[in-house]
């Protein structure tokens, strides 16, 4: 051990690190002394030390002079500092403390001193209802409440004041800095607020929408301003169901009172809704906020919980399905676009080409404005200005991305906002347990489906298993992570105990492998069979492509399999030579060249039927000849096919 000496004053009294921290913080030298701080950071006002009078009293002396202002002992400030109304006011509620405080004299009892008659006809006078209760449906109004009309004579704005009145506020620098962030384009705001302020506050709105839509009209001024140029053609919508179509409309959360309009977004706020079509700019919203008087809940106008409680003929006026109009959302897809997307997703569900079909649509509508504008002044030999540009100007918000799509895609897919109460998930769930079946079915995987599935690495789709019935109905679909038997077994199972799902035979593309299974689950009756496809494909497979007698081989074994249904082929036929299918007519030669090769079957074998031929064993002494003739027909033909596809296997 060290000499005592020799060891500093830190190691004797052992401080860790931590503590020294604590001390080195606590000795800090810029700590405020004492008192506390007003919000503009001086010491705040301290009687016993700022007032004389209080201060003089504590050191036991007396000072003949007034408290402080702010010092509490002031009796007439009494700590505040008052302004000379605030002092007025104060002795007014003095006196009408007296008044009220002395009892009422005989003589004052039952006075008619001030019943006159100014003040009975004020009693008495017809009670005019405010703005809010002229704006609520019959059903809400009160019994005197009849909804005074409009006393405003003055003319509604023409087409050429529209667009003067819109030019000039689109070159006012004040609106351009105060709309300057707004999703719209800057003449659109413009448009909406002349819009509202001699039209839908002068309740005109009856004689310019059409429904809820309030079309931008076009001027023959519209081609020197080009900002009112570009969103002539333009829709405007008022999503004011009160006002325009004058129903109820019962509150979706409590379902005990009726919404009653608050104010749109464009007066709080200023801005619009957008919604975007295949059928050029996006249509911008004026949408009216409601609130209901019970639950206090509050609902958009164009949200999906109105559109599918409202009645159908006013719900079609906005041009949104109602499942697709969500809550969550800042921006809606139109009724022409989902059509379109309904259909391209299901198939291929491709969100990326849905979002480019709507860039594509403002893209050529911005050229086509921009070429009509141009070509104008060009023809009357004037200089024209600079046209509004594309990114910034014509296109504010742009569309949303494909990610987007999806997402919005299966929210709306899930969502029962819709007139039937249902989601289409739930729908076609529905319809695929409804499907019966009692003679055939068939059982297969697909890939080509979980390749445009959304996600379908994360949740591990690798195929889908189907089963399809005679009619060519699906009955099941489901995805597995493999083509593994033990993978569709719940399915298998579950749909082997559906009451209407009793089939005698099925067929696989992998039969006879696990018949035991399929034996086990549809009862041991049941009877199992290749698919015609699959029963070819492993003859077809042995056979030599190059050589020169592969297609005849081919048709010859086709045909000794199966036969085309005969009204079918005949129907077929006639549309090929009159050239009513594809425009083209064709003669006998074409039709035999395309039959001798596969291109009759890949063009035109979806459109007819197949038939498979029957053993001569299994057909009735009662059959008609012409089947009689087309076994013997095949029958004479095995010897011709044996010869060709001896020389065709490899």
């Amino acid at each position: 051990m060290a000499p005592q000496n020799k060891m500093g004053p830190q190691s004797q009294r052992r401080l860790t690190l931590q503590e020294r921290t604590h001390h080195m913080q606590a000795s800090s030298n810029n700590k405020r002394k004492a008192g506390q701080l007003t919000l503009f950071g001086i010491q705040a006002f301290d009687f016993n030390k700022d007032c004389e009078v209080c201060r003089g009293r504590l050191q036991g002396r007396e000072v003949h002079r007034a408290h402080h202002q702010l010092c509490p002992n002031n009796k007439c400030k009494k700590g505040m500092v008052l302004s000379q109304s605030a002092i007025d006011q104060l002795k007014k509620d003095q006196q009408l403390k007296q008044h009220f405080e002395q009892p009422l004299q005989p003589s004052e009892k039952a006075s008619s001193r001030y019943a006159t008659k100014e003040a009975g006809i004020d009693l008495f006078a017809a009670w005019k209802p405010t703005q809010k209760q002229q704006d609520m449906p019959p059903s809400q109004r009160a019994p005197n409440d009849e909804g005074a009309p409009n006393n405003d004579n003055t003319p509604a704005p023409d087409a050429e004041l529209i667009c003067t009145e819109v030019t000039a506020k689109v070159n006012d620098p004040t609106f351009q800095k105060e709309h300057e962030k707004n999703r719209a384009p800057l003449a659109m705001p413009a448009f909406a607020g002349v819009a509202v302020e001699h039209v839908i506050n002068k309740k005109r709105s009856t004689e310019h929408f059409d429904g809820l839509t309030l079309t931008v009209p076009s001027t023959n001024n519209m081609h020197q301003s080009p900002h009112c140029h570009s969103i002539v053609g333009q829709k405007l919508l008022l999503v004011d169901w009160l006002r325009l179509h004058d129903f109820a409309i019962r509150c979706p959360n409590c379902h005990s009172a009726n919404l009653r309009n608050d104010r749109t977004n464009f007066s709080k706020n200023k801005v619009l809704f957008p919604i975007f079509t295949l059928e050029g700019p996006p249509s911008w919203c004026v949408v009216m906020s409601m609130v209901c008087p019970c639950c206090r809940q509050r609902f958009a106008g164009n949200d999906g919980n109105i559109l599918s409680t409202i009645p159908a003929h006013a719900a079609n006026r906005y041009p949104v399905e109602p499942k697709h109009a969500l809550q969550n959302k800042n921006t809606h897809l139109g009724t022409s676009a989902t059509q379109v997307f309904d259909m391209l997703m299901t198939t291929y569900g491709n969100g990326d080409l849905c979002s480019r079909l709507l860039y594509n649509t403002l893209n050529r509508s911005h050229l086509e404005r921009t070429t009509s504008f141009y070509s104008y002044h060009a023809s009357k030999g004037q200089k024209s200005l600079n046209y509004v540009p594309k990114d910034g100007s014509f296109i504010t918000v742009f569309p949303p991305l494909g990610d987007w799509i999806q997402e919005t895609y299966d929210d709306a897919c899930n969502n029962s906002n819709n007139h039937w109460g249902i989601s289409d998930h739930d729908r076609h769930v529905r319809e695929l347990q409804g499907v019966k079946c009692n003679k055939l079915c068939a059982e297969d995987h697909t890939h080509e489906v979980t390749k445009t599935y959304f996600r379908r690495k994360q949740i591990g789709a690798n195929a889908l298993w189907d089963v399809a019935t005679e009619t060519g109905k699906i009955v099941a679909a489901a995805l597995v992570p493999s083509t593994k038997t033990k993978d569709l077994s719940h399915a298998a199972i579950a749909l082997s105990r559906r009451p209407g799902f009793k089939p005698k035979a099925m067929h696989s593309d992998r039969w006879p492998v696990k018949v035991d299974y399929w034996s086990r689950v549809f009862g041991a009756a049941l009877q199992g069979r290749l698919g015609l496809f699959h029963y070819t494909q492993r003859i077809v497979k042995t056979l030599r492509k190059r050589h020169v007698d592969y297609f005849l081989a081919i048709n010859l074994l086709l045909d000794s399999m199966h036969f085309y249904h005969q009204e079918d082929y005949e129907s077929l036929l006639i549309a090929l030579k009159d050239g009513t299918l594809n425009g083209t007519k064709h003669t006998e030669e074409d039709i035999s060249n395309m039959k001798s090769s596969k291109t009759f079957r890949q063009r035109y074998g979806k459109y007819l039927r197949k038939e498979i031929r029957l053993l001569a064993n299994q057909i009735s002494p009662f059959s008609p000849s012409p089947t009689l003739n087309l076994i013997h027909e095949r029958d004479l033909r095995r010897t011709d096919i044996a010869t060709l596809t001896s020389s065709l296997v490899e």
